[in-house]
């Protein structure tokens, strides 16, 4: 592959696919991304888009019928060089997701994605496949959006973790600030839904599942031996609106022996204890360094494109 021309097949084009449609377009020329394009989307609703325009976004929410094609058979006839997968999150089987990942890289195409499934339950299968093809598999989307989370370590070669914490699910933050303000635990959800940040069913949010995946993913980087399975891992369902004025916080926390997610008590001067509403923060331990900390949107349209964008700079980059 050169980098003279890279080709970019989109799978799924909801919150994540459309912002990152409009940030790449918006950022080529700063980035010198003008030999990156998107020559294909593939959608469960829209259908299979060849060459999209620049008005593809407004098409198909305007209702442009597009023709249906399955999604495996667009991956192995695409002639793209990178494949961003962008569907939805599965915690038991990890699917769709994980057969697209699987089938793109047996196929030699790079591949970026915001789904946690894939990376938290299959993580070790993929990266080994990926190194077995010469290519890519990125995930900066699937921890803390595009803020820097373990993409930090990248500036500190050499340093050793020895642990990290973090508030890595915004919509169990903004609930737990919610009752640190005297609201219910039910009415705070009930808030978080109206605005969005919460889905309809909570679970993966309010029972810890999506930050357990998250601290799993980061584990993996790592490096440590830890399998989402391995996750002990309690919710918010019963902390009270007075655990949350002492400033509960549902923390998830991973080393090399441990690893876990669970409300806990914060000190007043605990970094971690000042990160209100979806705001998301890690703190990682080195060995060189101390304590390093990042704190900022968790999610997000724009935000969670930040995150491809920079997984992307980074194949580009290496593809030079």
């Amino acid at each position: 592959m050169t980098s003279s021309q890279m080709k970019v097949l989109v799978i799924g084009f909801g919150t994540v696919g459309k912002g990152f449609f409009e940030l790449l377009y918006r950022k080529r020329n700063v980035l010198s991304l003008n030999n990156v394009s998107i020559n294909e989307i593939v959608d469960m609703k829209y259908g299979y888009i060849k060459n999209p325009g620049n008005d593809v976004i407004k098409e198909v929410e305007g209702g442009k019928i597009f023709p249906k094609e399955d999604v495996l058979s667009v991956i192995k006839e695409s002639d793209a060089d990178i494949v961003c997968e962008f569907t939805w999150l599965d915690l038991k089987t990890a699917e769709p997701a994980y057969s697209h990942i699987k089938t793109a890289l047996q196929l030699g195409k790079h591949v970026i994605t915001t789904n946690k499934g894939p990376p938290a339950l299959k993580y070790k299968e993929l990266v080994t496949l990926a190194n077995k093809n010469h290519v890519k598999f990125l995930m900066k989307g699937t921890v803390m959006a595009g803020t820097p989370s373990y993409n930090l370590l990248e500036l500190v070669p050499g340093a050793e973790v020895r642990s990290v914490r973090g508030i890595m699910n915004g919509t169990t933050n903004y609930i737990l600030t919610s009752m640190e303000n005297g609201k219910s635990f039910s009415s705070a959800l009930r808030e978080a839904q109206e605005l969005g940040y919460a889905e309809a069913d909570p679970t993966n949010d309010v029972d810890g599942l999506d930050a357990a995946a998250k601290v799993t993913i980061i584990s993996h980087i790592l490096g440590w031996k830890h399998e989402f399975s391995d996750v002990k891992i309690k919710g918010i369902r019963d902390v009270t609106p007075e655990q949350a004025k002492e400033k509960t916080k549902l923390i998830a926390y991973a080393d090399e022996q441990s690893i876990y997610v669970k409300p806990l008590k914060l000190e007043r001067n605990d970094i971690l204890s000042g990160v209100s509403g979806v705001t998301n923060a890690i703190e990682i331990d080195t060995d060189t360094l101390g304590k390093i900390f990042s704190a900022g949107p968790g999610a997000g349209k724009v935000q969670t494109a930040q995150a491809v964008l920079t997984d992307l700079v980074t194949i580009t980059k290496g593809a030079k």
